[in-house]
Order: structure tokens, then C-alpha cells, then sequence
């Protein structure tokens, strides 16, 4: 249970970080700040990675676990 709480909390910090660059992005884009904007979009761009992996390991293994110890 330990180990889906902490993927939980960590896709917390993952979305609240995906919203930000998000907007960040579009604003330098709108703003013409296109260096800023094509740094933040491949950030953005890692943290959605990052949110897929951290998925997939809760619902592939940290949560079956949780399951059968439940």
C-alpha cells in the first residue's frame, strides 16, 4: 500500500508539472519567445513520459501487490 500511495503522490507532482509547462509553453509561444517555448514543449514532453511510466508500474506491479496484501 506504501509503495501505490508513493506513485499517487508522485503523479501528483507530475500533473501539477505537466499544467505548468503546459501553459508556460503556450504563453512563450503567443509571447514569440520560440527558444523558451521549444524548451518547455520537450519539457512537457518529459513529463508526460514520465507520467505513462509511473502509470504503467502501479497498474502492472505496485498495485496488484497492494491488492493481494489487502
Amino acid at each position: 500500500m506504501r509503495d501505490a500511495a508513493l506513485i499517487a503522490a508522485a503523479q501528483k507532482v507530475e500533473h501539477y508539472e505537466i499544467a505548468s509547462y503546459g501553459t508556460l509553453a503556450t504563453l512563450a509561444e503567443q509571447l514569440g519567445y520560440r527558444k523558451a517555448a521549444k524548451l518547455l514543449k520537450e519539457t512537457l514532453e518529459e513529463e508526460k513520459a514520465t507520467d505513462i511510466k509511473l502509470t504503467d508500474l502501479a497498474l502492472n506491479n505496485v498495485n496488484k501487490k497492494a491488492e493481494n496484501k489487502a
